[in-house]
């Protein structure tokens, strides 16, 4: 579930990126997406890694870009709540199954 979770971080990350270049035109909010994607696409690869501190940043970066993505939902609902339903997947996979995967 671990390995799911940084997967679908990853994922989650690399939609960010695009969503922050292609579809937002590179203003202030596509740029707030694009460095949360990097910063989301660090936390999978260190995730990989086994890192305890890695667990929580992904939770922030998640969480944080669940709430971005819901307050982008007026612009392109069905990505946004797509990306939003992502999130809360890695959320609950990080904090229910990873502490136990990391501990062990």
């Amino acid at each position: 579930m671990v390995a799911l979770a940084a997967t679908l971080l990853g994922l989650a990350g690399t939609f960010n990126i695009i969503d922050g270049i292609v579809v937002s035109d590179l203003r202030t909010w596509s740029w707030i997406i694009l460095i949360l994607g990097v910063l989301q696409l660090l936390a999978a690869f260190s995730l990989f890694g086994g890192s305890e501190l890695a667990r929580w940043f992904g939770i922030i970066t998640a969480s944080v870009s669940a709430i971005g993505q819901l307050l982008a939902a007026a612009g392109h609902p069905l990505w946004s709540l797509t990306i939003f339903s992502v999130d809360i997947v890695i959320i609950y996979a990080l904090a229910v199954y990873a502490g136990h995967k990391l501990r062990t």
